[in-house]
């Protein structure tokens, strides 16, 4: 059995690169697909295990993650919470529990919790998962186990895309940012809020009610500054001054922290200044705002019943 190449009407070309990089199973390639030749293992009745085949050829498949930053398998034997745990083991990678993340999400099994819980009309904008915590993943999948009727898509963009179309747009604001940096302040509701369907609120990731207590773990757990309590019980962290934008491997930078909030709005749930206490300009957002939407890069809304499920490593 052999990896086909896919193609997808939604798949994007930057550098010469396809993203994300489309790999299907022999036995369901489609018309004019190209064959590649890692080596499969074969079950006893010809069906193909997605898990057995990444073992046998991970090496080939970091470095396809490497040069395209993502991979799309459609079409294997991947069916439940428990097969997506088989082939997330598969890769290697060591687990990153959720524990201290904003976003809505349950546990399912072990290394396996639901994507964002927000509900599925709203939009969750471009964003690196836990980026405003010290301890952040490197790697992150998302299983599609039952497809919305409509919509709901869960689109995605190498975020080193970013930097370089904000640079073209704007480069005195991203030398700006590497100069004095960003002031991020995140807010977090309370157990009453209606916001909590959108975020975790505070109390659940500090694990703690008292206010007292969590300006105390609040440093401890999230790598913040600081917290503040507003007079509607809100939780507001600061972060930085830092940079939104950071270096990873291979020299890429990569646009890590949103600066226009995970609804794509700027509003009540996060604001971002410039280190040095100046404003961000509105023209910055603007352009942020069209390099966004131009590659499409959110959680789309959508009609349930949707359910994807995700899991993350160190």
């Amino acid at each position: 059995m052999e990896f086909v190449e896919g193609k997808l009407k939604e798949e994007k070309w930057f550098g010469g690169m396809v993203f994300p990089r489309t790999l299907l199973p022999s036995h369901g390639c489609e018309d004019g697909a190209t064959t590649f030749s890692p080596s499969f293992h074969k079950h006893e009745g010809g069906e193909t295990s997605l898990a057995e085949a990444v073992r046998a050829n991970r090496v080939w498949l970091y470095e396809q993650l490497s040069r395209h930053c993502a991979i799309l398998f459609r079409g294997f034997d991947v069916r439940c919470a428990e097969d997506f745990r088989s082939v997330v083991e598969a890769f290697g990678w060591e687990e990153m529990d959720y524990g201290n993340g904003d976003a809505p999400r349950t546990k399912v099994i072990d290394r396996v919790y639901t994507s964002n819980e927000a509900p599925p009309e709203l939009l969750i904008d471009f964003h690196h998962e836990s980026s405003n915590r010290e301890e952040f993943p490197s790697k992150i999948f998302f299983f599609c186990m039952e497809p919305p009727r409509e919509g709901g898509e869960t689109s995605i963009i190498p975020s080193h895309i970013i930097v370089e179309k904000m640079e073209e747009a704007m480069p005195e604001v991203v030398h700006k940012l590497g100069t004095v940096g960003a002031i991020i302040l995140v807010r977090n509701p309370n157990d009453n809020a209606s916001m909590k369907e959108f975020r975790r609120t505070w109390q659940q990731i500090l694990e703690t009610e008292d206010k007292v207590e969590a300006k105390k773990l609040a440093p401890l757990k999230l790598g913040c500054n600081s917290v503040e309590f507003l007079e509607d019980g809100t939780a507001e962290f600061e972060f930085g001054p830092m940079n939104p934008i950071r270096t990873f491997q291979e020299g890429r930078r990569a646009w890590f922290f949103t600066i226009v909030g995970y609804n794509g709005k700027l509003d009540d749930m996060s604001v971002v200044s410039f280190g040095d206490g100046t404003p961000f300009p509105d023209e910055a957002i603007k352009n942020y705002r069209k390099i966004r939407d131009e590659n499409k890069h959110s959680r789309r809304p959508g009609k349930p019943p949707r359910i994807i499920l995700a899991s993350m490593c160190k």
